[in-house]
């Protein structure tokens, strides 16, 4: 069924949960996106009857119909596809390419829908999904709630020449902010589509780095790496990461390698990596000189400059398990591992 319970839940099966944690902020911020103004004609009530659908949003419906009548569809949704844009981009409040596609998936099944409207949406998907995707998902958004009070509905074409200001392109901002980039990084940030730009959003917590000495330079070289998810697959499927996922970021020019790493863990030598709030140490007391291996792909310049300008910060709970099963890798080995707080080392 295409209609607003279930699309709300889709959002909120891909949302940030420290965000939108629950039915009603869903609701709240998506009735936002409707109208700019809906707070103040929605009572406190509206919002969880909205997402369980025993409020089917004829107040919200009618405000939504009053806007149109008032500056014309297509300025109506632009304004729609903004709010959303601005919600999303700013404060990441779900996960946009999983949402897309399960939206798509919703209209592939609906039997509820007009004519008009199931071939107009299955369109905006086609032309909209990969540059304009905020504008597909406003339409959906909006036809939802039409549908549910008007059955003859028809699909309208938005009209672009009707926009009073440019939405700007997904990473138009991100670009702005990479001063002090070389060329090349730059411009590759400024081919990144929004779906690859949260992908990477979403797995870059996972990451690690490491200091290391170059023989070469004479300098401390900081490297970024991703776990091989081939090796921690559990680990990562419990954090929603899938296989195909990490080969995407390999596709996007944001990660490479994937080859095998050495540690050496000598006795009186500390060795490990770290992330933002957490060091994993490798010690030993054995007079042997003690080797292992693991798997990992390094970041490249690109994705480092995308955890600075994006300020990403790494999830401690995922490096914690990490380091748990660093403990049972090296189970037989006289290896010492500890997770110890940057504050506390």
């Amino acid at each position: 069924m295409f209609d607003i319970p279930s699309l709300f839940s889709i959002i909120l099966k891909h949302a940030n949960k420290t965000t939108w944690s629950d039915r009603k902020k869903v609701s709240v911020g998506l009735s936002l996106v409707l109208h700019a103004d809906s707070l103040a004609y929605l009572s406190d009530t509206t919002f969880n009857k909205l997402f369980t659908g025993q409020n089917k949003g004829r107040t919200l419906y009618g405000i939504v119909q009053d806007e149109i009548a008032e500056k014309g569809f297509s300025s109506y949704i632009f304004q729609a596809e903004k709010r959303l844009n601005d919600t999303n981009y700013k404060e990441n409040k779900f996960l946009l390419a999983d949402t897309i596609e399960d939206f798509f998936d919703l209209i592939e099944e609906s039997q509820n829908l007009p004519k008009s409207v199931l071939l107009g949406l299955k369109q905006s998907y086609k032309f909209n999904h990969q540059d304009r995707p905020y504008l597909f998902l406003a339409e959906c958004l909006f036809y939802t709630l039409a549908c549910q009070h008007n059955k003859h509905q028809q699909y309208i074409e938005p009209d672009f020449s009707q926009e009073t200001e440019v939405i700007s392109k997904p990473l138009e901002e991100l670009v702005s902010r990479a001063n002090g980039y070389s060329k090349r990084i730059t411009q590759d940030l400024n081919r990144f589509s929004e779906e690859e730009l949260q992908l990477f959003r979403k797995i870059a917590p996972f990451t690690f780095y490491d200091n290391s000495f170059d023989e070469f330079s004479g300098e401390a070289v900081l490297d970024y790496y991703l776990i091989s998810h081939a090796d921690f697959l559990d680990l990562f499927t419990k954090y929603g990461v899938k296989g195909n996922e990490v080969s995407r970021l390999i596709e996007y020019g944001l990660i490479s390698g994937g080859g095998r790493h050495e540690i050496i863990v000598e006795k009186g030598e500390l060795s490990g990596f770290q992330n933002d709030n957490l060091i994993l140490t490798f010690t030993t007391e054995s007079d042997e000189r003690i080797t292992f291996e693991y798997s990992a792909f390094h970041l490249t310049d690109t994705a480092k400059a995308l955890i600075e300008i994006l300020k990403i910060e790494t999830n401690n709970e995922f490096f914690r398990e990490l380091g748990e099963e660093f403990k049972n890798k090296v189970r037989g080995l006289p290896i010492d591992i500890e997770i110890l707080g940057v504050d506390d080392f």
